[in-house]
């Protein structure tokens, strides 16, 4: 019989695939919503698949610190009992549930609010996650390994970088608006072109956290 330990590390290697490869399957269609030669239904058509493709990163994003976590209890690298990990769950199930609520009231009303919770979500996680990651590499505590406490400070730069590439594409949304609205020309494509240039960046550093993670994860170094 296959111990639960063996099917969580399957998991968490999944997730890890989802993440990277989602993240280069939304990069890629990046380029055509960009691009003003296409007419707008086109980049829109891009743009949706985008979105689309982006909620399997972002649902492994989510899963990833639970199953993370279940992991490094088991291994007896945290200390943390079982009703603190049932706590760690609820609240990945609820902010899982906020991320794909967001994706499907995408182009509602509602959509904004359920992206403002979790972009606030993110703040605080990135908050813990410094704290926890700093405190346990000086004191050994609430983690007991270097390379789990330095995973923590990773996924926590993840998140912001994935912040910044949100606040990067905003110009999208005006330049979409000023497109239905017939206009055209170089103040046009500029908007798309300058958030797609900074989220060009953005993403190469995200993609190389993402490989930092995966070698901290297979070869724990300290």
């Amino acid at each position: 019989m296959v111990e639960p330990y063996f099917w969580l590390v399957t998991a968490h290697v999944v997730l890890f695939a989802y993440w990277l490869g989602g993240d280069f399957g939304v990069y890629v269609c990046s380029r055509y919503v960009v691009r003003p030669d296409l007419p707008i239904t086109e980049r829109e058509r891009f743009l949706d698949a985008l979105m689309a493709i982006d909620i399997m990163p972002r649902t492994a994003i989510v899963l990833l610190p639970a199953v993370g976590l279940q992991l490094a209890t088991m291994r007896g690298a945290v200390d943390i009992g079982a009703g603190g990990l049932a706590v760690v769950w609820l609240l990945d199930a609820i902010w899982l549930s906020v991320v794909w609520m967001a994706y499907r009231t995408l182009r509602q009303p509602s959509g904004a609010r359920w992206q403002q919770i979790d972009v606030a979500w993110r703040f605080v996680l990135v908050v813990g996650l410094l704290w926890a990651g700093v405190q346990s590499l000086r004191r050994g505590t609430p983690v007991h390994s270097n390379w789990i406490a330095t995973k923590l400070l990773v996924y926590a730069a993840l998140l912001m970088v994935g912040l910044y590439l949100r606040i990067s594409i905003r110009g999208w949304r005006a330049g979409f608006a000023r497109l239905r609205n017939g206009e055209q020309g170089p103040a046009v494509d500029a908007l798309f072109a300058n958030a797609h240039r900074r989220a060009r960046y953005a993403a190469w550093l995200f993609w190389l956290l993402i490989i930092t993670m995966a070698w901290l994860g297979v070869t724990q170094p300290f």
